[in-house]
Parts: structure tokens; sequence; C-alpha cells
């Protein structure tokens, strides 16, 4: 048992990095033409001077075909949630990649599960035995769903975390004479970040002929922040109206360190609610043990004699 055991658990790792082998030549001839182009590798017809690789010729078609067809039987709702959810975890890898790596993570579970049961029985096991593997391809996708999601999330904090120094940033280069574009130039340039890199991305889109407005309100919808929102609203208003950018960005400035404050005295008072469970199952017993500890055995002592 233990020897199936370890190679079912062989092989899902095998699997695994395998998939992280493949996953990196995943953008195909397109982007492998692109990342050509940057480099001025490219001949007379067009093509790349250097040989495709096999990823890019055998496994990215393979893994872009699983993708469409798993796509092709998931609902509607799921599809447009988890593309969502790829926006805000930065893109790191395509939606059909993530479908087929979902699919395959699942698929994988129930295999390794069917062949522990099967090894375990030497031979063809119930019906019944074979139910628990279709909950673990179940388990399995949602382990790639969740994360996702926490990818997301981690990233949308982190997000959160830096726009009040790249909003104090802008407003300083705005009230020393630089306009909008010029001040977002400048937080790309001294800044880092996951905010910093959807920002250069809006600046991408504006200099290849996108307005100032729709650049903004789609930061606004990659980030999905509310305060982005607010201050994308009020940057197109102020616009619009002629009012002072300085002014707006000043004032949206300060909120947004009214704002982090909040949250941090939120979270403060959160922190005695937190600490209850940890303090009744964990210091709770053993507090317990050592009062009542030497009563027992005193107790005990005495009882006995």
């Amino acid at each position: 048992m233990l020897l199936d055991l370890s190679i079912a658990i062989s092989a899902f790792l095998a699997f695994v990095l395998f998939g992280l082998w493949a996953l990196q030549g995943v953008g195909g001839p397109v982007e492998a033409r692109i990342r050509a182009l940057g480099q001025g590798r490219t001949g007379r017809d067009g093509q790349s001077s250097e040989s495709v690789t096999f990823q890019a010729r055998i496994v990215a078609p393979l893994i872009e075909s699983i993708g469409r067809r798993v796509a092709a039987a998931l609902p509607g709702a799921f599809l447009k949630r988890t593309e969502h959810q790829l926006v805000l975890a930065g893109q790191p890898m395509s939606a059909t990649t993530f479908y087929a790596l979902m699919f395959s993570i699942g698929a994988l579970l129930a295999a390794v599960y069917v062949l522990m049961i099967v090894t375990v029985y030497n031979g063809l096991p119930p019906v019944l035995a074979l139910v628990p593997g279709v909950i673990f391809g179940f388990i399995g996708m949602y382990m790639v769903s969740f994360w996702l999601s926490s990818q997301a999330r981690s990233r949308r904090k982190a997000m959160a975390r830096g726009l009040p120094d790249s909003m104090d940033l802008m407003t300083i280069c705005v009230e020393a004479g630089l306009g909008l574009d010029a001040a977002f130039h400048r937080v790309s340039e001294k800044q880092r970040g996951p905010l910093v890199d959807e920002i250069r991305q809006m600046l991408r889109e504006i200099g290849l002929g996108k307005s100032r407005r729709d650049g903004l309100l789609d930061l606004a919808d990659r980030t999905d922040l509310e305060e982005v929102r607010t201050f994308a609203n009020a940057v197109i208003q102020a616009e619009q109206l002629g009012t002072s950018l300085a002014q707006v960005l000043r004032v949206q400035s300060e909120r947004l360190r009214v704002r982090r404050r909040q949250l941090a005295e939120q979270e403060a008072r959160k922190a005695p609610v937190k600490m209850v469970f940890p303090l009744v199952f964990c210091l709770m017993p053993s507090l317990f043990i050592f009062i009542l500890g030497p009563i027992v055995v005193n107790l005990i002592g005495f009882l006995s004699g």
C-alpha cells in the first residue's frame, strides 16, 4: 500500500512539473513572433530566425485545444467570473490554458484515486468504490480555482496598499507643473508593484490611440478598486468641467489616507474577536491543567488512601 501511494504521488508530481514546463511556451507562435520582433531576430520572410520551441509547436496547441473544449462545457457565468479573476490576478495565463490546467488537475486526482483502488482490490473494484474518484476530480478543479481566487485577492490587496503612495507622488508632480500623463509616467518610473504595472498598461494603451477617459475607466475595471474608480471619475469630471486637477488630486490623496487609517482601525478592532478562538482552544486547556492538575492528583491520593 505504501509503495502504491508513493507511485501515485510521484506520478502527480511528475505531471505537475511537466505542466509547469509546458506552460512556459503556451504563448504560441504569435507571442514568439512578437518577442522576435522586439529583439530584432526576424528574417526577410517575416518569420523568426530561430526555430520555434517544442512547447510552442506541440504542447501549446494541445493545451489550447483542451481548454477550448472544457470552456465549451462550462456555464457562461463561470467563464465570465474566471476571466475577471484572471484579469485581477494579472493574467498569469490565458483563459483556455487555465481551463485546461483545471481539467488536467481534476482528471489527474481522479485517476490517481482510481489507480490506488484498482491496486487495493487487485482487479476491477465495485462501482461504489469508484464514486469518490468523481469527488476527487471536483476537488482538484476547485483547488485550481481557489488558487486563482487567492492570487486575485492578494494582488488586489497589494494594489490597495500601494495606491495612496502613488496618489501622493502624482499629486506632487501635478502641483509641480507636470501634466497628468507626465505624472503617470513619473509614477511608473519611480515605483514598483501591481498597480504600477496596470498604470504602465494604461499608458501603453493611451499611446496606441485610446482616449484618456477610456484608459482610466479600463484601469478601474482591471483593478476592481472603488478608490481607483472614484479617482478616475473625479479626473474625468475635472477635465470636463475645467476645474483644477491638482486640487482634485489633493482631495483624492487625503481621502485615501483617511480611508487607509480607517481600515487599519477596523482591523485593530477585529483583533480581540479573532483572538478568542486561539485563547479558548489553546491557552485555556493548558491553564486548566496547570491549575486543576495538582488538585486532581491530591484528590486521587486522598481517595485511594
